[in-house]
């Protein structure tokens, strides 16, 4: 008696094991260098506002952005990001929506920051570092950052 479902489960199986996942720490062929250097960073402040330390990722994330001397509104960021929590449920991750670079010194970021009961969308935009930058043009700062639960936008 031969087992006509046992050659596909055993296929799908081992094209499994073979092929690389999408979770690899290895950046994709052809990714922007760039871009994998914002990401290590949206990944630090992720994790920092997740533990409750709002404040000191604001202060490693717009790091020599005029963002950080904005009193009232870096004030009210925060604050809105302390929320958070309260109103979505416990962190668990985040993915890149998606990376735009327009020209060679502006990258518009777009990230879903999951929460157990809600997703959250931030926008972040990092423009290259002109005062600070560097030979390899690695030097970006923060000039805009928000978020909202506006998950239609997405597919736009």
């Amino acid at each position: 008696m031969r087992c006509n479902f046992c050659f596909p489960v055993l296929l799908f199986l081992f094209a499994a094991a073979w092929c690389p996942g999408r979770a690899s720490a290895q950046p994709e062929p052809g990714a922007d260098p760039v871009v994998a250097k914002l990401d290590e960073s949206l990944g630090r402040f992720f994790e920092g506002v997740a533990k409750g330390d709002v404040s000191k990722s604001y202060a490693e994330l717009l790091k020599d952005s005029q963002l950080f001397r904005q009193g009232d509104a870096l004030k009210a960021l925060i604050d809105k990001t302390k929320e958070l929590e309260k109103k979505y449920g416990k962190y668990r991750g985040y993915d890149r929506i998606d990376a735009k670079r327009i020209g060679k010194d502006l990258i518009l970021v777009r990230c879903l920051y999951k929460c157990d009961e809600f997703p959250v969308v931030w926008y972040f935009s990092f423009y290259h570092d002109f005062k600070h930058s560097d030979a390899d043009n690695s030097s970006w700062i923060v000039v805009s950052v928000r978020f909202d639960t506006d998950l239609e936008l997405l597919g736009m």
